[in-house]
């Protein structure tokens, strides 16, 4: 199947040179796809500079745990996407991180194009959810199913974003949680946030040399004290709250 020709592009995030392993596995996944397609260069976990877009205080406030740097510095590279997809005159963008494996073209191909068609039904639309939760809404757009879930299942590895949408995002100056996490909160900003069910996409980091982050993070959770414990399962029931609430409105 070969896309329509429709105006959306496509960024691929990395901090890898050219070519490197993640980057030559991501260009041979999309070169048959017939999409305008950008590497962009994102922030390794040593750069200074991204600690000035992440606010510490509130993650300590509002968030159930700390963020390695290496989760800081790929918020900061989707940001950086943001910013250029606003840039540019399209009125929605094809988001990818390097580690991802297209499970079937043809359908991955058709969800684009549907989702394109019925843009009116979401802000963000997610093409990898890991370990997701209940269903609350199911849809059909064309030949495409798409879901909405209780939360938004982890994963920023591939997703279709809006311009209303990344100038929501952005207009919080400093974040504070991962940034699929922060798509599991979306009442804050109020976004709309659905997924292609099954999924189209997976995450492959293990057959590309390993995760970037797992190390860091087991590391950051196994330092985690019981104040931070006991206070992540307030945060919890705050957000259950929330999202009962917001969900309402759908109801």
């Amino acid at each position: 199947m070969a896309i329509p020709d429709i105006d959306i592009p496509s960024y691929v995030l990395t901090i890898e040179q050219e070519g490197g392993e993640r980057r030559t596995h991501a260009y041979q996944q999309l070169s048959a796809l017939g999409l305008n397609t950008s590497f962009v260069k994102g922030f390794d976990k040593e750069d200074p500079s991204i600690i000035d877009e992440y606010n510490g205080l509130l993650n300590l406030l509002l968030s159930k745990r700390s963020l390695t740097n290496g989760e800081v510095a790929v918020y900061c590279g989707h940001r950086k996407i943001w910013r250029k997809f606003l840039a540019s005159h399209h009125t929605h963008a094809l988001i990818l991180e390097d580690d991802f494996r297209i499970n079937d073209k043809d359908k991955f191909l058709r969800a684009i194009c549907d989702g394109f068609d019925h843009s009116l039904d979401w802000d963000i639309l997610k093409f990898f959810d890991f370990k997701p939760k209940r269903v609350l809404e199911r849809k059909a757009i064309n030949e495409t199913s798409i879901v909405r879930y209780k939360y938004a299942a982890s994963g920023a590895v591939a997703y279709l974003i809006d311009r209303e949408a990344a100038e929501k995002l952005l207009s919080r100056k400093r974040f504070f949680r991962a940034v699929d996490e922060d798509l599991s909160w979306p009442w804050e900003l109020g976004l709309s946030v659905w997924s292609v069910s099954p999924n189209l996409v997976e995450e492959v980091s293990h057959t590309l040399g390993g995760s970037l982050l797992e190390a860091d993070r087991m590391s950051k959770k196994r330092r985690r004290n019981v104040f931070r414990s006991l206070w992540g399962n307030v945060i919890q029931a705050y957000k259950l709250v929330r999202s009962k609430t917001y969900n309402a409105r759908f109801g």
